[in-house]
């Protein structure tokens, strides 16, 4: 029952090329993108609960980072090596919201649900809020991720 480090808590900062106001539209927002964000949503929640890490890895870039309600920012390969192992499990979800938006033009989905879990050894039920940043999909999978956008962040936080 080791318990991996984290960091303090403070939220990872947003890059200067997130953090800048646009005055048009992200390049990788589009009509279709909010859809297809709270579809790319849906399938995350399904595919963690199932344990199911080739249907995560479908769903995240492969430089995505998910950044824990800790603080500690996971890359997506230790993440999912995590989930395999067992050392994090999400056990259900109910989801309370899901709500396309935009952080400075990039296209997000906020989604939260009550999610219970064992994550590295301890289990319990939080209320979990996960914005992912949504960019189109530049090899898409069908079978496992027909949205054609993935998630290039993550990032964890209890409502």
């Amino acid at each position: 029952m080791s318990r991996r480090p984290h960091s303090p808590h403070e939220a990872r900062p947003l890059s200067r090329t997130q953090t800048r106001l646009h005055s048009h539209p992200h390049p990788h927002a589009s009509e279709t993108a909010p859809h297809a964000a709270t579809d790319l949503y849906s399938l995350l929640c399904d595919a963690m609960v199932s344990g199911d890490t080739k249907a995560i890895d479908a769903l995240l870039t492969d430089d995505c980072v998910l950044t824990h309600m800790t603080g500690y920012p996971q890359p997506k390969i230790e993440w999912l090596g995590d989930i395999a192992t067992g050392a994090m499990r999400y056990h259900s979800h109910e989801v309370v919201s899901v709500q396309p938006d935009t952080i400075a033009g990039f296209p997000v989905v906020r989604g939260r649900t009550r999610t219970t879990a064992t994550l590295w050894g301890g289990r319990g039920t939080w209320n979990l809020q996960i914005v992912g940043y949504v960019v189109p999909d530049a090899d898409p999978d069908t079978e496992r991720n027909p949205t054609g956008f993935r998630f290039s962040r993550l990032d964890a936080s209890t409502w």
